[in-house]
């Protein structure tokens, strides 16, 4: 380590900062050994405080409450777990070697691990001199990684000594039969339903299953991943395959860095397959009534057009925050259209769209990569933007914004999201504004060259770039990968407004403009996931429940991963890097339910 000198102790036995250098690791070690003796028996409060910065920040995945809670200064502190924090039992508070305790702009960073009364952790603090330049904490995250005594279940090599690998035993399934049995849940009930198997669904079926919580997959599409395969033609991941890997399996070292839909379809059935998920296809989730006096749901599916109804104590949604009955604006004159009016959801592209006039409605992700890939097939293609836009570039953005977590030579992925969910939400987007002032740096070309066609950029919510977007929003913003100097360079061509009106042969622009078009491709997003489950759970629980994505006051994202205002109905949402850590936290949470933990 570069930051190799001790740490001064005060006369009142705190640790301040040298006028030399500092050593993170002295100094984290002492601070959360201060900071377990405060937390020990019936928490010392003021001792506690004294440990934290005025504006400080304090943020708890399941340790002290069963949820996502993020406090800011001492007395959200107080008043969100100052009751809590003597039931918990911390102890154990030491540093967490692997990942290595480091100084930057005079704040330590620090991971640590911690024991609770029924639970394993791991936690990161970020301390910085006071005026006195006695080191305190300005961010502290707490998270669960397993329940003691009901850890994940894993292979020993003891699991040799087993007597059903040294005794003969009669009439013997095999794999295929034992499989088989398990998936059909003939004689048996499915302790959790998960419905939908994008990779949200998979990712919290995965873990379920090795906490030996048995989990039903049911996904109406015909094969695993065609909510993939189906979709538009130049479909790909936009964030790298680091960023986007799932649990328990990374993606192939030569694997492209943006993993085309082809690639990402197949790999679920594989993943399902590898992990022994058991899930069924082209099943439909009809009806889900809730027993309050048995604690279990009576839901009715529709499978290949046999109904079959299913008793499990919790039902998950992971049918998308931004998935299911589509957000289509209602234009006049539609019926009459003589070409095809469809959401991008729907839309499939590829070479029959050459010679074709092409209106896309929107300028996000989706938008761009449906405007391109009908452009490289030979369309002619305008782009209707409604509203203001952020675009980074792939070339540059892409690895400013990733490398250091999300690369081939960052930390393992669990290391790496610990430390990004160890910024809280509400912090991370006022302090955004000076990386994003600088990729626009990065981009001033190209940024430049889109306000010289007329695209109107923004710099997100307060000047937060794309995560404030996608935190709060779930879009709004494009990673470029060619469409831009499309644009650019007038090869696709740009309209401001809105589709006031259809004709037999085109539309009609808000400015009164008209154009022919042969198809127009709606890229308006989908409105809330609680309100597309209505059908199904009713009026009465959807009512209960909070809205799926945004963030709350506190700077949590609303309902996925976290209680959902019904006690054994919750929502998995999330882009891959949010369902991979969100499926541990969401999962843990339904373990503890069925241990008693979580009553």
């Amino acid at each position: 380590m570069t930051d190799t000198a001790t740490i001064d102790i005060a006369e009142d036995g705190e640790a301040s900062r040298s006028d030399q250098q500092v050593d993170p690791e002295a100094t984290a070690a002492y601070w959360l050994n201060e900071f377990g003796v405060a937390l020990a028996g019936d928490v010392d409060m003021d001792a506690l405080e004294s440990l934290f910065v005025d504006d400080c920040w304090w943020r708890d995945l399941l340790a002290i409450t069963w949820d996502l809670q993020t406090a800011r200064g001492f007395g959200q502190i107080r008043a969100k777990f100052g009751e809590r924090l003597p039931q918990v039992e911390f102890s154990d508070f030491a540093v967490d070697q692997s990942i290595p305790p480091s100084l930057a702009d005079g704040v330590v960073t620090a991971a640590f691990t911690f024991q609770s009364g029924i639970a394993r952790g791991r936690g990161i603090v970020r301390l910085m001199p006071d005026e006195a330049g006695r080191f305190r904490a300005w961010t502290v995250l707490t998270k669960v990684e397993e329940l003691i005594g009901h850890e994940e279940r894993t292979t020993s090599v003891h699991d040799a000594a087993r007597e059903s690998h040294n005794k003969p035993v009669e009439h013997r399934e095999s794999w295929p039969e034992k499989r088989r049995r398990e998936t059909e849940f003939a004689d048996t009930e499915p302790d959790v339903v998960v419905v939908g198997a994008g990779h949200a669904g998979l990712t919290v079926a995965a873990r379920l299953g090795h906490l030996g919580v048995d989990t039903l997959i049911v996904e109406k599409s015909e094969r695993l991943g065609d909510v993939w395969r189906l979709r538009y033609n130049n479909l790909s991941l936009h964030d790298t395959k680091w960023y986007g890997q799932m649990p328990y399996l990374a993606y192939p070292d030569n694997w492209p860095v943006f993993a085309p839909k082809e690639l990402i379809a197949d790999w679920f059935e594989a993943y399902a397959w590898i992990l022994q998920l058991n899930v069924w296809t082209q099943t439909e989730a009809v009806k889900a009534d809730y027993d309050e006096s048995k604690n279990r749901w009576t839901l009715t599916v529709n499978r290949g057009g046999v109904e079959r109804v299913l008793r499990p104590r919790h039902v998950v949604f992971a049918t998308g925050a931004f998935a299911g009955e589509p957000s289509i604006p209602a234009v006049a004159g539609v019926e009459d259209f003589q070409g095809e009016a469809i959401h991008s959801s729907a839309h499939h592209g590829g070479r029959e769209l050459a010679g074709k006039k092409v209106i896309v409605v929107g300028t996000g992700a989706s938008a761009h990569d449906v405007a391109q890939d009908a452009h490289e097939q030979g369309a002619q293609v305008t782009m209707v933007q409604r509203g203001p836009t952020y675009v980074v570039s792939s070339k540059y953005g892409v690895p400013a914004m990733h490398e250091a977590l999300y690369s081939e030579s960052s930390p393992p992925v669990d290391d790496a999201d610990l430390l990004a969910m160890s910024m809280p939400w509400n912090l991370f987007l006022e302090v955004a504004g000076p990386g994003v002032e600088a990729l626009a740096e990065i981009d001033k070309d190209l940024l430049a060259g889109l306000r010289d066609a007329g695209f109107q950029l923004t710099d997100g919510i307060n000047g937060s770039g794309l995560f404030g977007l996608s935190l709060t929003r779930g879009g709004g913003y494009y990673i470029d990968k060619g469409c831009s100097q499309l644009i650019i360079d007038r090869k696709i061509a740009l309209q401001h407004g809105e589709v006031e009106r259809f004709t037999p042969t085109g539309v009609v622009y808000s400015d009164g403009t008209e154009a022919e078009a042969d198809l127009v491709v709606f890229a308006t997003g989908w409105p809330n996931m609680r309100d597309n489950l209505r059908p199904i759970i009713g009026d009465e629980v959807a009512d209960r429940l909070t809205e799926v994505w945004g963030l709350d006051e506190q700077g949590e994202i609303k309902g996925s991963f976290r209680p959902s205002g019904h006690p054994r109905l919750w929502f998995m949402a999330g882009g891959f890097q949010q369902s991979r850590y969100g499926s541990k936290l969401l999962a843990l949470q339904i373990k503890a339910v069925e241990v008693g933990l979580n009553a």
